[in-house]
């Protein structure tokens, strides 16, 4: 996996070098799991615009807030996808957009004294809307799911360079 993320990353630096087309977005997403308390993720994603209907990203995330339930806590380790993004701009104003990909996350739970860990790696997809306040800047919604880690809504900011 390691392997593969350098890589990306080399690919995404080697387009930044030739093109302007590099964004950066950080988003907060809460994940439905059925919890007392729900588990959140802080996701950041570096994205190459390949042309105006289509981009490639890399995704990581952490934990940003921990999920709790009858005295287990859970929490999200790591979180690294790839991602194919078909977009489509329906005004200045108004963008949508899917995300298709491959996952992986590390997710560990405790409770008394004990944890234990489980890693899984699969399909990721999702949808989402962009409202630009500016050609550089947008606000993001979108729905993400990752492979056997719950989904869920988030909410971001992205940046244009």
């Amino acid at each position: 996996m390691k392997k593969l993320a350098i890589v990306s990353l080399l690919a995404l630096a080697g387009a930044a070098a030739q093109a302007q087309n590099i964004y950066g977005d950080i988003a907060y997403q809460m994940h439905d799991a059925d919890l007392t308390t729900d588990p959140a993720t802080l996701r950041a994603t570096l994205g190459y615009e390949f042309n105006s209907q289509l981009a490639g990203e890399v995704m990581l995330g952490i934990s940003a807030r921990d999920g709790e339930q009858s005295g287990v806590t859970a929490k999200l380790d790591h979180l690294f996808g790839i991602y194919a993004k078909p977009k489509v701009k329906l005004n200045d104003s108004f963008e949508l957009y899917g995300r298709l990909g491959y996952v992986s996350s590390k997710v560990s739970a405790s409770a008394g004294g004990s944890s234990i860990s489980d890693s899984s790696s699969g399909l990721s997809y999702g949808i989402g809307a962009s409202y630009y306040i500016n050609p550089s800047l947008s606000l993001n919604v979108d729905y993400m799911d990752f492979d056997e880690l719950e989904g869920g809504i988030a909410f971001g900011v992205k940046y244009t360079f």
